[in-house]
């Protein structure tokens, strides 16, 4: 009887463990592709701000251009 339930125990502690690295291994990936496309969109906005940057100076040091 007694080795009846240290079986149940540790079947059910394998089963809580199993089940606990699931959840880690789960929410490691979406933190893994929740930051690889911030960093994705954090790129594309530094792309846009220093095109942004370089249209303004070229307009400002536009010498063609006759005002």
């Amino acid at each position: 009887m007694v080795t009846v339930d240290i079986f149940y125990a540790v079947c059910y502690g394998m089963l809580g463990l199993l089940g606990i690295s699931w959840y880690i291994h789960v929410n490691k990936e979406n933190a893994e592709a929740r930051y690889y496309y911030l960093g994705r969109r954090d790129g594309w906005n530094m792309h846009r701000r220093m095109i942004e940057n370089k249209v303004k100076t070229d307009e400002v040091f536009d010498y063609d251009k006759q005002n």
